[in-house]
């Protein structure tokens, strides 16, 4: 009796652990887990002498002490303590919270809290990606590229290094593609309207750099929805409206604030103008330029004002770039390789450097993008119109980044689209192989 029922017992265990690892919610677990647990092991490390271990985010975190002060969203670095909108407002208004939690305890309980936080936005994009894999390429790649999610390197480093709203920024893309396929069905009436809206007004606000992708995605969207008896233009009215709600407010107060019309972030100008000067040498901007490492920078922003200082840095990159259209075309080219490869953020990230790491993330940026792009061609092959969306999202995201500087943490708000794309180029490539394996006995029989 025992010898029978003991793979019967040993059946319903394998099926158990099958169930489990199908869950999504598993993966969320086990990715919070395993990030929870690195960044307890990175302080520890970080307290032994491996100072360069610490998490970045010095303007984040500045803004988040101000308001979490009570003297409102200000004070981006030392020397400027003026009223700002050199951030986007949610991230440092989350962190701020933290700061109020641990008024006593600023430093590392307030560092510990922001960390948790992008750990916790990290793990939860593992939802979004199974929805967007079970739809559009099947419930196992779904699954798959969850459980890639939670063991990519990018996702698990940038929670981990930087305080700033990259892992938010991911999961809100990967959200705001998983509502743009909802949208396809919803009746021109439906209050979902509304509710997609103010989803784009939130992400404004987060990471204005993805608003870029909105035109391109409602014209997707109402393509698809363009089908006789459908009112495809009716719902656009309701949308803009509520787009527009969330985003208003903190325009008009920065109107006021600053003397000067900002939508969302102002600092687009400096970023431009570090990219595209005479000081870029043999990197992808100049970093030594920034206002918070030069004073006579800081100096010129205080006196100008905030609006009026970023105006004239994107007057003087432009000068810049009609000066020199070669010079551009160069440094556009070293931004788009190390948007892809990492050549020149993998010589720059201090963890890395302290980690020995430096080839290891250039060989395997470039092997994750490769298979992505591979992916890309593969899918759009097989059903162009589906995966349009994610496409867009890797053709028209980075070039902002293109034009003004780059990193990988830049890049990371579309790494679920590449991890998607990645896991998809896998999964043929396995497919192809299995059938190549299958047909190969028959093959050989016939061999007189």
């Amino acid at each position: 009796m025992a010898t029978t029922l003991l793979p019967k017992a040993s059946l319903r265990t394998e099926v158990s652990l099958a169930a489990i690892f199908a869950l999504p919610s598993f993966a969320v677990v086990i990715a919070f887990c395993l990030r929870v647990f690195l960044c307890l092991l990175t302080h520890r490390f970080e307290n032994t002498g491996h100072g360069d271990l610490q998490i970045i985010g010095r303007e984040a975190g500045f803004v988040a002490w101000s308001l979490a002060s009570g003297k409102g969203f200000a004070y981006p670095f030392p020397g400027y303590d003026a009223a700002t909108a050199w951030l986007a407002p949610v991230f440092p208004a989350l962190w701020s919270i933290g700061f109020r939690i641990f008024p006593s305890n600023a430093t590392s309980g307030g560092v510990y809290f922001c960390q948790m936080m992008n750990l916790a936005f990290s793990a939860f994009t593992c939802w979004p990606i199974f929805w967007l894999g079970k739809r559009l390429f099947g419930l196992r790649v779904g699954l798959a590229a969850s459980w890639a999610w939670v063991f990519l390197p990018f996702a698990i480093l940038f929670p981990l290094e930087w305080a700033w709203d990259q892992s938010l920024s991911a999961l809100m893309l990967a959200i705001l593609l998983c509502a743009t396929y909802k949208m396809c069905e919803a009746p021109a009436e439906s209050k979902a309207w509304a509710g997609y809206g103010l989803l784009w007004g939130f992400v404004a606000l987060v990471n204005p750099t993805i608003c870029g992708l909105l035109p391109f995605l409602l014209a997707w969207l109402m393509f698809c929805r363009s089908r006789p008896g459908v009112q495809w233009l009716q719902p656009l009215p309701k949308f803009f409206l509520f787009l527009l709600l969330p985003i208003l407010p903190w325009t008009a107060r920065n109107y006021f604030v600053l003397d000067g019309f900002v939508a969302v972030k102002s600092n687009f100008g400096l970023e431009l103008w570090l990219g595209n000067n005479p000081a870029v040498t043999d990197g992808v901007y100049s970093p030594q330029w920034h206002p918070m490492n030069r004073f006579s920078e800081d100096m010129q922003l205080v006196l100008s004002g905030e609006a009026g200082y970023m105006r004239d840095k994107q007057r003087a990159a432009i000068a810049f770039i009609r000066a020199n259209p070669r010079r551009f075309v160069l440094l556009l080219g070293r931004r788009l390789a190390d948007t892809w490869a990492a050549i020149y953020d993998s010589r720059e990230d201090k963890w890395i450097t302290v980690l020995h790491l430096r080839m290891a993330e250039i060989y395997f940026c470039v092997a994750f993008s490769v298979l992505a792009a591979s992916g890309l061609i593969l899918a759009l092959r097989e059903n162009a119109l589906e995966v349009l969306p994610l496409a867009l999202c890797v053709a028209i995201y980075p070039i902002p980044f293109y034009l003004t500087h780059t990193s990988l943490r830049y890049r990371h708000p579309i790494d679920p689209v590449l991890t998607l794309f990645a896991v998809f180029a896998g999964a043929q490539i396995c497919s192809a192989f299995a059938s190549r394996l299958v047909r190969t006995p028959d093959t050989e029989m016939q061999i007189p």
